[in-house]
């Protein structure tokens, strides 16, 4: 361009481009935004590992709890069917009527009636399984297994809540690009209480207890953090974006820490009520049995009254069910837990006997 006989370059096209760049900010925009994506990205695959792997442990319980019932099932219609010949013996022999024995027929066949669902929910189970896996049902084979063979892990006492640092949610919020300016050690110094989440035996300790209390602090998670940006729910004009932003992501980051802490002290508690109920389904079954064998031997003394004959099968065949499905109760809590924690635990290292 040549303005009064000088050659003038013309960079306005060049400056304009640039200027708006850097006035709107789309370079650093979009350098966020793939940030965000890419931290987004990385935890819904945490998220997804996790959750398939605590996932195909569901599914392989609950195959081998249908398999357990079903088998009990079996061996119950086996009693039944034994009780069912020693009374029609009584009643050829005259000492037994035709109502005893319709009245057994009809246990047998209840009995008989309650192992086709059973086998419905052994296949769903185990298409489910197959699913999670990546295999065709078909190849999916899983026999002679039993929750009896399942021995439950050990959680040591005295677990760090530091373990809950590993939770792909935490570890997201921690990762913000929008919270470099934050410090992620204070804020977690804030929010994070370092306490002990296991008590002796392994469930859950009086300080984590304590903290879903009323009248804790930790429990309300609208706490002082918002309230210097906060005036009757409006956010003060005045507040620039970037610290708005922050206290945003500090007070999300106070939530998920909550959560993780209730995911926790929730499977604890679960743990330490399904293992009592296991304990005492364990003893009702004992008895349970026990009243059903004498119960078979006075009827084949001919001592017995077939009414108690069939309240004691019919009780030992209910609570043998409840125990398969307490003992599932508590396998899956132990899943639950290693979920909570965003990948189980590691027991702490035993000082050795001879170390000073």
């Amino acid at each position: 361009m040549s303005i009064g006989g000088r050659e003038v370059v013309n960079y306005s096209s060049s400056l304009s481009a640039s200027y708006e760049l850097d006035f709107w900010g789309k370079n650093r925009d979009a350098t966020q935004a793939a940030e965000e994506i890419a931290i987004a990205n990385r935890f819904d695959r945490d998220v997804i590992a996790l959750t398939t792997l605590t996932s195909v442990a569901n599914a392989y319980f609950q195959v081998l709890a249908s398999q357990d019932r079903i088998r009990t099932a079996e061996q119950n219609i086996a009693s039944a069917t034994r009780i069912l010949e020693a009374i029609k013996q009584r009643f050829k022999a005259g000492t037994g009527t035709d109502l005893d024995v319709a009245q057994q027929e009809a246990v047998v066949a209840n009995q008989r009636a309650s192992v086709p669902p059973l086998r419905q929910t052994l296949a769903l189970n185990i298409n489910a399984l197959a699913t999670l896996v990546s295999r065709p049902p078909e190849s999916v084979k899983v026999t002679g297994g039993s929750m009896h063979q399942i021995s439950s892990p050990r959680v040591t006492p005295g677990l760090p809540s530091e373990l809950l640092t590993q939770r792909p949610d935490i570890r997201r919020q921690e990762a913000q690009p929008a919270s470099a300016t934050a410090n992620v050690g204070n804020a977690r110094a804030q929010f994070f209480p370092t306490i002990q989440l296991t008590g002796q035996g392994g469930y859950q300790s009086s300080a984590l207890a304590s903290l879903f209390q009323p009248h804790a602090a930790f429990f309300n998670v609208l706490g002082s953090l918002t309230q210097p940006i906060f005036d009757g729910g409006r956010i003060l004009g005045n507040f620039e974006f970037s610290k708005a932003r922050q206290d945003e992501l500090l007070q999300t980051y106070r939530k998920t820490v909550v959560s993780a802490f209730a995911d926790v002290d929730n499977a604890l508690v679960s743990i330490k009520q399904t293992t009592e109920k296991l304990r005492l389904q364990r003893e009702v079954v004992a008895a349970s049995r026990r009243a059903f064998q004498l119960s078979e031997q006075q009827l084949r003394a001919g001592t017995a009254d077939i009414v108690t004959v069939l309240n004691t099968q019919l009780t030992l065949f209910q609570t043998e069910d409840v125990l398969w499905q307490a003992q599932l109760a508590r396998l899956l809590a132990f899943v639950s837990l290693y979920q909570a924690l965003g990948g189980g635990w590691e027991p702490r290292m035993e000082k050795p006997v001879n170390a000073l």
